[in-house]
C-alpha cells in the first residue's frame, strides 16, 4: 500500500519497475537477440542505406521504392545497423493491416535467413497495454491500433532508458488531418528518437499533408526514390504483361433504356464508360467477359505449373464480398472445380482476423487461387503470385499500381519470369497500364464504379426529359480476346495472339503460351510472318 499510486494507463506503463539510472546503465538491446541477414543487399538498398543512417534521428526520412523492391528487408537492415550501433533500443512499426504486420514479423524471424532477424510482437501475441519486455525489440502494429490506443504508444515511445525508432509502412495512409495521422503525431512527434517512412507508390500531398513526409509544391519529396523501370532494369522486379479482354456489354440504365456497347465503341460519355465497365465486372456467367479473364488466367497458371513453376498462383481482385462470393462460386463450378481461398471482410475491416488468417494460409500453401477484396493491394509479399485478374472497381492510379505490384516481386526459384495482369479493355485501365513504369508526382482523382447493394447510387439518365429512375441492371456480357502489351514496349493484337494459339497447337509446343509467343513475335518479323500465315486457318 505504501507504493500505491493513482496513474493513468500510459503513466503506469511508463513507470516500469526499474530505477532510471539502472535502465540507462544497461541501455541497448542484447546482441544475442539479433542476427544479421545472409542475403545480399540490392544496389538501391546499398545506395539508400548510408543516406538513411546519416539522417534518421535528425529529421524524419522518407524512402519511396516501387512494390516488390524490398522495402521490408531494407527497413530491417536499417534497424539492425541502428541497434547494433546503440543508437536505438526499441522499434515500433506501423502498418495498414494485420496481414502486412504478419509479413513484417515473418521477415524478421529466423525463418527468413535473408533479412536481419529480431524478436517483434504483433497483435496476435501482444496488446498495447502490456509492456515490451527485455526479450523483445518491439512490435508491429496497425494504424487502427495506434488510433485506438494512442496514449499507450506514447508511453512505449518514451519509455525511460529507451530510444525508439518508428517506421511508418505505406505512410500515405496517415494524413496529418486524418485520424490515423493525428494519432501518429500525438504518439511520436516528440517521443521517437527517429522516424523512417516507407512507401511503395508516389503520392501527392494536397490539403491534407502526410505526417512526417517532406513535400514541395504539394508533392511528396522522398529522400530516396527507386522507380519500377529501374527495378526492372536491375532485375529487382519482374516485368509485367497486360492481357486485355474485350467484348460486348448489355445493361438497362437508370432511364429504363437497354444499351448494348462494346469496348470498341468510342467515344462514350463518362457515365457510359462507367456503366460499361460496371457491367463487365458484375456479370459472372458462361461466356462473359469476367469468365474469359478467369479461364484464360487459369489456363496460364496451369501452363506455368506444367513447365516447372509448381506453386504458381493467381489473385482475383473483386469489388466487395458479395462479388467475391459469386466469383469464387463460379470458379468452383466452371473453372477450377473447387472453391478458391477467399480473403474478404464483411465488416469492411482490413484487420479482420478471418481474411488475415486466409492470407497466412495461402502464403504457405500450394493453392492456385485467392479471391480478395482490399486485402492484397499493398505491402503483402507472396512471391509465388504470377497473375492478377482485375475485377475491381478501384480505378485510380494509386490502387492500380498497388494491385499490379502484387505480381512484380522476384522469386529466387523462378528468376526468368514475368507477372501478368488480365483486365477489361477499359481505356482508363489501359492508359494506367501503359504508364506503369512512369513515376508521376501527381495522381488523378478517384474514379469509382457503382456496385449493387443498399448504398448503390441511383443516377438518373434523362435524355428526353422523362425521369424514370429505375435501378441499373446488367443483362449480360460476351467476352472476346483483346490485345496484349508489356513493360518492354512490345504489343500484339488479338489476331496475332489467335495465330500464336493455332501455331502452338499445330507444333504441340509446351514451353510457351499464346500471349508470350505473340509478344515475342512483335519484336521478330520472321516469327510474326510465320504466325500470321495461320490467320485464315481453322
Amino acid at each position: 500500500m505504501e507504493n500505491l499510486q493513482a496513474l493513468c494507463g500510459s503513466c503506469n506503463l511508463r513507470k516500469g519497475n526499474s530505477p532510471q539510472e539502472v535502465m540507462a546503465a544497461r541501455f541497448g538491446f542484447p546482441a544475442d537477440r539479433l542476427r544479421p541477414g545472409s542475403g545480399e543487399l540490392r544496389q538501391w538498398q546499398r545506395e539508400a542505406l548510408p543516406l538513411v543512417l546519416s539522417l534518421v534521428g535528425h529529421e524524419p526520412v522518407l524512402v519511396e521504392a516501387c512494390p516488390g523492391a524490398g522495402k521490408t528487408m531494407f527497413g530491417l537492415e536499417v534497424v539492425y545497423r541502428l541497434v547494433e550501433a546503440g543508437r536505438v533500443s526499441r522499434l515500433l512499426v506501423v502498418v495498414p493491416t494485420l496481414g502486412i504486420a504478419d509479413g513484417w514479423r515473418w521477415s524478421a524471424s529466423i525463418a527468413n535467413p535473408n533479412a536481419p532477424s529480431m524478436p517483434l510482437h504483433t497483435s496476435r501475441d501482444w496488446r498495447p497495454v502490456d509492456p515490451i519486455d527485455d526479450d523483445w525489440l518491439g512490435a508491429v502494429v496497425t494504424y487502427q491500433s495506434l488510433f485506438a490506443q494512442t496514449e499507450m504508444f506514447l508511453a512505449h515511445a518514451t519509455d525511460p532508458g529507451h530510444r525508439t525508432l518508428v517506421i511508418f509502412d505505406e505512410v500515405h495512409h496517415a494524413g496529418s488531418d486524418a485520424a490515423w495521422g493525428i494519432s501518429a503525431q500525438e504518439a511520436f512527434a516528440t517521443g521517437a528518437a527517429g522516424v523512417l517512412s516507407l512507401s511503395g507508390t508516389p503520392f501527392r500531398i494536397g490539403k491534407d499533408p502526410i505526417i512526417f513526409a517532406p513535400s514541395k509544391g504539394g508533392h511528396a519529396r522522398p529522400h530516396y526514390r527507386y522507380s519500377y523501370d529501374r527495378a526492372i532494369a536491375d532485375g529487382a522486379c519482374r516485368p509485367v504483361q497486360f492481357v486485355q479482354t474485350r467484348g460486348e456489354t448489355t445493361f438497362r440504365a437508370e432511364d429504363g433504356v437497354v444499351h448494348t456497347v462494346t469496348f470498341d465503341d468510342e467515344p462514350l460519355t463518362d457515365l457510359g464508360q462507367r456503366r460499361r465497365l460496371r457491367a463487365a465486372l458484375e456479370w459472372i456467367g458462361t461466356g462473359s467477359i469476367a469468365e474469359k479473364m478467369l479461364r484464360d488466367a487459369n489456363r496460364y497458371i496451369l501452363g506455368l505449373r506444367d513447365r516447372g513453376d509448381v506453386d504458381a498462383a493467381g489473385l482475383v481482385v473483386c469489388i466487395d464480398c458479395d462479388h467475391a462470393d459469386r466469383v469464387a462460386a463460379h470458379m468452383k463450378a466452371h473453372v477450377i472445380g473447387f472453391r478458391p481461398v477467399v480473403a474478404c471482410s464483411r465488416r469492411r475491416d482490413q484487420n479482420d482476423p478471418d481474411p488475415a488468417n486466409a492470407l497466412r494460409f495461402f502464403r504457405s500453401s500450394h493453392d492456385p487461387w485467392i479471391v480478395a477484396v482490399n486485402m492484397i493491394s499493398e505491402g503483402v509479399d507472396i512471391p509465388r503470385l504470377r497473375v492478377v485478374v482485375y475485377l475491381t472497381n478501384r480505378v485510380t492510379l494509386l490502387s492500380f499500381r498497388q494491385i499490379v505490384g502484387r505480381v512484380v516481386r522476384t522469386d529466387p526459384v523462378n528468376v526468368d519470369d514475368h507477372g501478368r495482369v488480365y483486365l477489361p479493355a477499359d481505356h482508363r485501365l489501359l492508359e494506367m497500364a501503359e504508364h506503369i513504369t512512369d513515376a508521376p508526382d501527381l495522381l488523378p482523382p478517384p474514379i469509382m464504379i457503382v456496385t449493387d447493394g443498399n448504398d448503390a447510387y441511383r443516377l438518373v439518365i434523362d435524355a428526353d426529359g422523362n425521369t424514370t429512375s429505375v435501378p441499373f441492371e446488367t443483362l449480360g456480357t460476351v467476352g472476346e480476346q483483346g490485345a496484349a502489351f508489356d513493360t518492354d514496349g512490345r504489343e500484339a493484337n488479338a489476331v496475332l495472339i489467335e495465330c500464336a494459339r493455332r501455331f502452338i497447337e499445330r507444333e504441340a509446343l509446351t514451353g510457351t503460351d499464346p500471349e508470350s509467343l505473340a509478344l515475342a513475335a512483335a519484336g521478330s518479323p520472321r516469327l510474326r510472318e510465320a504466325l500470321l500465315e495461320l490467320r485464315d486457318t481453322q
